[in-house]
């Protein structure tokens, strides 16, 4: 079976080579500040010490020698949460599969999570479960959660939770968190900015949006549509009518400003991605702007 984080280390290989010469890989941001150890205080030194950690100015204004001491950085845990419920099976803006999009964003930003010694774990699910993974820093384990992810995806039937997701983090997570959420368009919702309102109090939220498939486009113009999740037909002389068309623009566009609007409010760093061209920019200026996120 093939490596889904070879594949997405692929992908995101071949961008980079395609968008730019200069190393651009490593421009990006740890999600963490700092080296191994932060200073914390002085203390005078003691036979043994290492006079590397000696700080001169300080011994030279007190008459004492001086150490400097420090404390380790804890490594920062990464909270991939995953909305898989029977909307995410559906096509995205540009006709690829949401699923695939899922995946793949999720394979993006865990793989640059693992690459900078955080730690990365799963939270997945909808109203007929979760999938749940601890936190590490292996590749392995992230192939396990990008497995898991698609897995779930595969057979999903049943609603989207996403308001679960996010109570279940504010249930059983103390320790600050980045948390990095990825769904859909119809995951959004004013239960939803609440709950993100109250965990951004204790945590850092990264929000990634698949687009819908747009139903107005010119090559499903003769095509009649099911929705995923409750089997509706949307026939193709209904959205062919203009009125149709304009009130369904209008509504889709309200909407997403309205969720834009809403996630800048609450200082949640959002992108919204369209297809495949576009899942790997988009995450890459996500975490450009995550350059504050700190332990």
């Amino acid at each position: 079976m093939a490596s889904l984080l070879v594949r997405v280390r692929t992908k995101l290989s071949l961008h980079v080579r395609h968008k730019a010469r200069s190393p651009l890989l490593g421009d990006y941001p740890s999600l963490h500040k700092g080296r191994s150890m932060d200073f914390d205080d002085l203390r005078e030194y003691e036979r043994g010490d290492d006079v590397r950690d000696i700080d001169w100015k300080s011994t030279a204004r007190t008459g004492s020698v001086l150490l400097k001491r420090y404390v380790a950085v804890r490594k920062q845990n990464v909270l991939v949460v995953v909305d898989t419920g029977r909307s995410m099976t559906a096509l995205a803006k540009d006709g690829t599969a949401k699923s695939e999009l899922a995946v793949l964003i999720a394979g993006i930003f865990g793989s640059v999570v693992v690459d900078h010694g955080d730690l990365v774990g799963l939270l997945a699910g909808d109203r007929g479960g979760r999938a749940l993974a601890p936190w590490r820093a292996t590749d392995r384990h992230l192939e396990q959660i990008l497995r898991s992810v698609q897995e779930r995806l595969a057979v999903a039937t049943a609603t989207s939770d996403v308001a679960g997701l996010l109570r279940q983090v504010r249930d059983q997570h103390r320790r600050r968190l980045v948390v990095a959420v990825i769904t859909d368009e119809g995951g959004w919702s004013d239960e939803v900015a609440e709950l993100v309102r109250r965990l951004r109090v204790q945590h850092d939220i990264v929000w990634f949006t698949i687009l819908d498939l747009d139903l107005t486009a010119d090559h499903l113009a003769d095509r009649d549509l099911v929705d995923v999740v409750d089997g509706v037909r949307l026939p193709a002389e209904l959205r062919a009518d203009p009125t149709v068309r304009a009130d369904y623009l209008a509504a889709v566009a309200a909407a997403a400003a309205s969720r834009r609007d809403q996630l800048a409010e609450l200082g949640v760093a959002a992108e919204d991605v369209a297809g495949e061209d576009d899942a790997i920019p988009a995450v890459l200026r996500l975490l450009h702007r995550t350059r504050r996120v700190s332990a």
